[in-house]
């Protein structure tokens, strides 16, 4: 992959992290839900976390702006847990039916396209983040599970995933 599609990719990752950290961590304490609330800190601390791993594997050289490389993916996202949803098991379904499943898919295209060699601290730490993802997901299920009606659920993640469909990673 040529240095500057690298940047541009990780500089995603790293907004997109420290964002949705940001975000989350802001909505559980809006929660009354204390298992909620405790599971959004978690994720929100995990993807802040994330978030300067990526950002420590951008390539430091001013040729390349690095930190000019930090944006969102695609628009949208800025707006993405404003307004959107405000019950628990709606923003619990935006995270786990929209946002987790375009962020494996862009990570599972990231890793396709990383060189063996050259890039393979990259490699590893996509391979972290895919499985701190995982365990995110199915802890979050369990959450929604006991909160929403799978035909409930199925109707707000189709309405949302809908309103989010230009979503991208």
């Amino acid at each position: 992959m040529m240095i500057e599609d690298l940047n541009d990719a990780l500089g995603r990752y790293v907004w997109l992290q420290r964002h949705l950290g940001e975000s989350l961590g802001f909505w559980g304490t809006d929660e009354d839900d204390a298992a909620v609330a405790v599971y959004l800190y978690e994720v929100a601390r995990r993807f802040g976390e994330h978030s300067g791993g990526w950002e420590a594997l951008l390539a430091d050289s001013p040729a390349l702006g690095a930190t000019e490389r930090v944006r969102p993916p695609s628009p949208g996202w800025e707006e993405l847990f404003r307004g959107v949803a405000t019950g628990t098991s709606d923003r619990l379904v935006i995270l786990l039916h929209v946002v987790l499943p375009k962020m494996r898919a862009s990570l599972e295209r990231f890793a396709a396209g990383l060189g063996e060699i050259a890039e393979v601290a990259e490699g590893r730490f996509c391979a972290i983040v895919a499985e701190d993802l995982r365990a995110i997901e199915e802890r979050g299920h369990s959450l929604l599970d006991e909160r929403a009606q799978a035909p409930s659920r199925r109707r707000t993640a189709a309405t949302l995933g809908q309103r989010l469909a230009d979503l991208s990673c």
